[in-house]
């Protein structure tokens, strides 16, 4: 089985250096500029990951649209809401990692968007105008995001590679929120 070897190379109007992989058999030369080990010679990157899970707390939001909330006005009326609303898993600070590296880390997937129907009822008791609400929940977790190192290894004048360390360095802790349930309020006016 071959290898691969990361082959760096210079963006020189920035001064970025990017990582590409390559078969160890592929043709792997590519010119660099000087300032390229320069900007590389604390080690290079061979990409960010999640890692760690961590359940923060339970998160309402309480949206105020019209799919979201019914009025009326009592005594001896039912108020009810049945609507079909879209509801989303979100994620917050990915610090590079990919969406997928995130979902396997937090055990849900954060990118997931479906139909629901909003189902509730509330008996209105009093004289007064009423509005029932429907929020959503959400389990909210964090995670922490790496950088996965390697060192700077040259394969001839202007060419180079980045080979793994095996070490990794912290770079960020993003949110993830998992949508649960709804939750239900009724207020009067």
């Amino acid at each position: 089985m071959k290898t691969q070897r990361l082959l760096l190379t210079t963006i020189a109007a920035a001064g970025l250096v990017t990582a590409f992989a390559l078969p160890a058999d592929a043709a792997t030369s590519a010119r660099s500029a000087p300032h390229a080990v320069k900007a590389a010679s604390g080690g290079c990157s061979l990409g960010h990951f999640a890692k760690y899970r961590k359940y923060l707390k339970t998160e309402k939001r309480w949206p105020n649209d019209a799919k979201h909330r019914v009025s009326g006005w009592g005594p001896h009326a039912t108020l009810r809401l049945d609507k079909q609303v879209s509801v989303a898993n979100k994620v917050s600070g990915t610090f590079g990692a990919s969406y997928g590296s995130v979902s396997a880390t937090v055990g849900f997937d954060v990118t997931k968007t479906w139909t629901t129907t909003i189902s509730y009822s509330a008996e209105l008791k009093k004289k007064a105008h009423y509005t029932l609400r429907a929020g959503e929940v959400y389990k909210v977790y964090a995670f922490n995001v790496y950088d996965r190192r390697g060192e700077l290894h040259s394969t001839g004048p202007g060419n180079f590679y980045c080979a793994p360390t095996g070490k990794s360095t912290w770079v960020g802790t993003g949110k993830a929120k998992k949508f649960w349930t709804f939750d239900f309020k009724l207020t009067k006016a």
